[in-house]
């Protein structure tokens, strides 16, 4: 069975190793291919990392983007799919820049990671951006990690209603034990929203999340940064196999629900 993880970050939470020159894309590359080959992933989603430095502002978004591309083409088939980033706090200015990652980097996607981005996932300036995002085609992924409110789950609820046309991909929203519960509630209102496996809460929880909504809804991400490396053996993983459900539920979550959100 193939594992695609849709939740692979390049760069770092403490700002992001982005600079040229210092070969850290080819120590990034090794150590990321040897921990997917360790534990049996075999197609991974890069990411930006919205916590990069802007001191130059969307020239360092833009080189964000650059950087995402460029390291997707050094491996398209173990990297298929890329996903860069825009800042709300950019304005207009981000509209220009999605564009750009859709024609000119063909990027698939475009997350957001709002508690590093300065407003909550449902703010006013959020909303010319997914507009612009459902008019070019783009997959939109949202960390909803309950230990911030700017990305409580409940937000991404009201941009998934006002946006029914856009299927939005919620990561981090299993971090709690009541968030876990309160998705399950969520997910039943909005048929419009895929929840990534990270944080998973163990894998009697994967079976409930499958016998409430369905396991067409669930995505396999296992929260991955290589500076440093956020595991050497991928327990989230093991819980998603190790879950009472069907083989086919497995193959949805595991790598079948990826590719079909990602057209490929």
């Amino acid at each position: 069975m193939e594992i695609f993880d849709i939740h692979h970050h390049l760069g770092s939470l403490t700002g992001g190793s982005l600079q040229e020159g210092d070969g850290w894309q080819e120590r990034d590359y090794d150590n990321r291919v040897r921990i997917m080959q360790a534990n049996g992933v075999t197609m991974s989603a890069i990411l930006a990392a919205t916590g990069y430095i802007q001191a130059d502002g969307i020239k360092d978004t833009m080189r964000c983007n650059d950087t995402v591309a460029a390291y997707r083409q050094r491996d398209p088939k173990r990297f298929p799919v890329a996903c860069g980033t825009v800042e709300p706090l950019h304005g207009a200015r981000s509209l220009g820049e999605l564009e750009r990652m859709k024609h000119e980097l063909h990027l698939e996607g475009v997350v957001w990671h709002n508690r590093f981005q300065g407003v909550a996932v449902d703010h006013q300036l959020m909303r010319p951006l997914l507009k612009k995002v459902s008019e070019l085609g783009l997959v939109p992924i949202v960390h909803t990690n309950a230990e911030s409110n700017l990305e409580a789950v409940w937000r991404l609820e009201r941009l998934a209603l006002e946006f029914p046309e856009l299927t939005l991909v919620a990561m981090d929203a299993l971090t709690t034990n009541v968030n876990s519960q309160v998705v399950l509630d969520i997910a039943k209102r909005t048929p419009n929203i895929l929840f990534d496996t990270a944080h998973v809460r163990g894998a009697g929880y994967v079976r409930q999340f499958v016998e409430t909504v369905g396991s067409h809804r669930l995505v396999f991400g296992s929260l991955f940064y290589s500076h440093p490396a956020s595991y050497e053996r991928c327990a989230t993983l093991e819980e998603v196999k190790g879950a009472k459900i069907g083989e086919e539920d497995k193959a949805n979550i595991l790598w079948l629900n990826a590719k079909k959100l990602f057209r490929l």
